[in-house]
């Protein structure tokens, strides 16, 4: 088991965060960007549901308890 210092779980937590933001930027907002085809709604869900999990994953890991 890894056993993470304070300040690694806040930097882990924050890189979580920040890869949702890129996670979503991809999925979601390239849907619109390409205007080849029209978009995936299947590919939005996934986006959000990415979203969602990477950031719950990093406020559970910085614990912050806002949510």
């Amino acid at each position: 088991m890894l056993r993470l210092k304070p300040p690694q779980r806040a930097a882990l937590g924050e890189t979580l965060r920040e890869l949702a933001n890129l996670a979503v930027g991809a999925l979601v907002l390239s849907q619109f960007l390409g205007g080849e085809r029209p978009p995936s709604w299947w590919l939005l869900l996934w986006g959000f549901a990415t979203w969602v999990g990477l950031v719950s994953w990093a406020l559970l890991l910085i614990g912050d308890k806002r949510w």
